[in-house]
């Protein structure tokens, strides 16, 4: 369940594409959060695009 402060990452549509992490700011309705990502941009998305951010799922960047 997503809740303000929750550490999330993004769903991509590519194998081997870099998932962005953030933190959710705000829920907006029931569809949609407010997400400050890790390089500091904030934006509204699905919660359908999201997942929680845990060890499994963390991005690996540069391997």
């Amino acid at each position: 369940m997503l809740r303000k402060g929750t550490r999330v990452v993004r769903l991509t549509k590519k194998v081997g594409q870099v998932a962005a992490t953030g933190t959710v700011i705000e829920i907006r309705d029931r569809h949609c959060v407010e997400v400050r990502w890790d390089d500091d941009h904030t934006s509204i998305i699905s919660k359908s695009a999201l997942t929680l951010l845990t060890e499994a799922n963390r991005p690996r960047r540069g391997t």
